[in-house]
């Protein structure tokens, strides 16, 4: 009786290690399969990788070209601006001196600043000086 005891347990035994080691197998077999597509995914990704740097720097030259082009042209919108607003303004200041208007309208219409409006005025006074000396000269 006591042997059949014991061989009962050693049998509980075995087949609790049996199923142990089992599960145990069945869970490397898993890790293994996991471990070939992680072998597999990193092997692919290691092809890719210098095309995607490649294509990565490509895109970064492509983009600081496009920056650049935008810049340029913002320069160039700028300037025209200030050409358009300029011209227009310093005649229209110079309709205005020639009507005896002073540096405050100047400034106030034209939108200019004080040192460009004293420049227009120093600029039609010296106009004015120079047709005055052709006039003496003439008489």
């Amino acid at each position: 009786m006591i042997n059949s005891i014991i061989v009962s347990v050693n049998v509980a035994l075995f087949v609790l290690i049996g199923n142990y080691l089992w599960t145990l197998r069945k869970k490397i077999n898993d890790l293994g399969q996991r471990l070939e597509g992680l072998a597999k995914s990193t092997e692919q990704l290691s092809k890719d990788h210098p095309v995607l740097i490649h294509a990565d720097i490509l895109f970064s030259k492509q983009l600081k070209e496009i920056n650049e082009q935008l810049v340029s042209m913002d320069n160039q919108i700028q300037t025209l601006e200030n050409k358009r607003d300029n011209d227009g303004g310093y005649q229209h200041a110079i309709k205005i001196l020639e009507m005896g208007g002073n540096r405050d309208e100047i400034v106030d219409s034209c939108h200019l600043s004080p040192a460009e409006a004293e420049f227009l005025m120093n600029l039609q006074s010296y106009r004015a000086a120079m047709k005055n000396q052709k006039l003496g000269e003439t008489i």
